[in-house]
């Protein structure tokens, strides 16, 4: 009979984690949402893990829930909420979620001892359920040991601009691209006199950002003496196409 119990819960455990997958690939989305970026990031003294990322999401109505659900152990599953950051462009909206732990906490105990995480994006709104998925197979990504000891992975973009700054003269920056090809070209556009004129700048590879190698960080820093406010795009060429981040149209602001 006890045989027979642990069996019936076996079954029931599977198929919980398969029909959250199954109905995820049921109701995947087109466009509606998508993940942009999510990083997983250790601090290892205070025990720090944090698990964090930002979301695109069609405005299709005036209220809607994003929830991140996930699991870091491929048998419980935990959902977090992701708030409202912004429109991204007329049609669009960006969301960002995030939890932490540490050793003085015990919030998000799911997180200590992290290896890996999967994840999977749901999007309600007007009644309708959206999933971003990654096609079925859900999200994977996993404690980076190296320095930086971050993991970062993308979604639907080829290209992120991570940061720019404008200090003393100095516009810096970082870029997160995925690993499409050996072969590639980053360059920033900008202009310190909006827009009448423009000129180029190179950002150069700085490594792998997670144990996959799918995405690289990429850095530049350019002269700008005298200047007050940068206005800058990102374009990313690689295997003979180029992708282009400006922002949803807007051009990225640094001063």
């Amino acid at each position: 009979m006890k045989a027979i119990k642990k069996l019936f819960a076996g079954l029931m455990m599977f198929t919980l984690i398969f029909g959250v997958s199954f109905v995820g690939s049921a109701f995947a989305s087109g466009d509606e949402v998508k993940l942009i970026d999510s990083d997983v990031s250790i601090i290892y003294k205070p025990g720090y893990v944090g698990f964090s990322g930002n979301v695109d999401v069609a405005n299709l109505g005036p209220v809607k829930n994003v929830t991140i659900h996930y699991t870091t152990d491929n048998t419980t599953w935990y959902n977090t909420s992701a708030n409202y950051v912004g429109p991204s462009d007329g049609t669009r909206e960006k969301w960002h979620f995030g939890i932490s732990r540490t050793d003085a906490s015990t919030d998000h105990n799911e997180l200590k001892n992290l290896s890996f995480i999967k994840f999977a994006i749901e999007y309600e709104v007007n009644g309708q359920v959206y999933w971003d998925n990654n096609g079925g197979a859900n999200y994977y990504n996993e404690v980076n040991h190296n320095v930086p000891l971050s993991s970062v992975i993308l979604g639907a973009p080829n290209v992120v601009n991570a940061k720019g700054t404008l200090s003393n003269g100095e516009f810096s920056g970082v870029i997160y691209v995925k690993n499409l090809d050996p072969t590639k070209t980053v360059k920033v556009t900008y202009t310190t006199d909006n827009w009448a004129t423009t000129q180029e700048g190179f950002a150069t590879y700085n490594g792998s950002l997670n144990n996959f190698n799918s995405v690289e960080r990429w850095s530049y820093s350019i002269n700008v003496p005298g200047a007050t406010d940068v206005k800058y795009k990102i374009s990313y060429t690689a295997g003979g196409q180029t992708y282009l981040d400006n922002n949803y149209g807007h051009n990225y602001e640094a001063n």
